[in-house]
């Protein structure tokens, strides 16, 4: 389905939601019922025609496109092969890194030695992938459920525990805006499954709070990692003075 069909769908979707009919739309709009029906049936809209269908359906043209983009299925995880396909390519792998962070090509292009041509290649692959929607203009949408993750195991886990992961820990962790938190206990079941829950809650206040700042200039944006870990466990140095 095209952005321009999603959008119309979406406000059919939106008309019926509200109890409105083509009819009852018309007369808000001083048209008959027929052109009303042929704009929806062909989908052809001017600017400001949509922004008085918007206005009837109090919605902004932002609320719209979020509305048609909820419509096309999202994908949550790659295939083993795709993202072995990423790691093959260090910088196949950073634009999918940026995109995935809500970066525009023109800033992939001006931060890193990737030149628009190489980009727009590297657009295609992903494209092809269903990790974006490749649009008009090499205008870019991505196509990643919220609750999108690496495959467990998979290779982008394994390339963060054999490389990332020594490296994000080899920090200090003094910095103002850093911290490293170690907690040791003894505790119950229920209460690692209680601390589980609220963990998980926290990884999800991560990814809201990357949405909500998307539209930021990238130089007001910095990466950060956060992980969150909890597991039965007994250090093993201990273990062995056990009787």
């Amino acid at each position: 389905m095209t952005s321009s069909s999603r959008i119309v769908e979406a406000l059919k979707r939106a008309l019926k939601a509200r109890g409105l009919t083509y009819r009852a739309l018309a007369v808000r709009l001083d048209l008959s019922e027929s052109a009303v029906k042929h704009m929806f049936s062909t989908g052809n809209f001017s600017l400001r025609r949509l922004d008085e269908v918007c206005d009837v359906l109090e919605l902004d043209i932002g609320d719209l496109i979020d509305l048609s983009d909820s419509q096309q299925q999202k994908i949550e995880q790659l295939s083993e092969e795709y993202e072995l396909e990423l790691m093959s390519d260090m910088r196949l792998l950073l634009v999918a890194y940026c995109l995935l962070n809500y970066w525009t090509v023109d800033e992939i292009v001006a931060r890193y030695e990737i030149t628009p041509e190489q980009a727009l290649k590297y657009l295609r692959r992903l494209d092809r992938m269903k990790f974006i929607e490749l649009q008009p203009g090499d205008r870019v949408r991505l196509l990643l459920a919220n609750n999108f993750s690496w495959r467990k195991n998979g290779a982008i886990e394994k390339f963060f525990r054999s490389r990332v992961q020594n490296e994000f820990f080899s920090h200090h962790f003094q910095d103002d805006d850093s911290v490293r938190i170690v907690k040791n206990g003894m505790l119950t079941r229920k209460s690692v499954l209680q601390l589980i829950d609220k963990l998980q809650a926290t990884g999800d206040l991560f990814d809201d709070t990357s949405r909500d700042e998307r539209k930021l200039p990238v130089t007001e944006r910095h990466g950060t990692t956060m992980v969150l870990a909890i597991r039965k466990w007994f250090f093993e140095g201990f273990r062995e003075l056990e009787r």
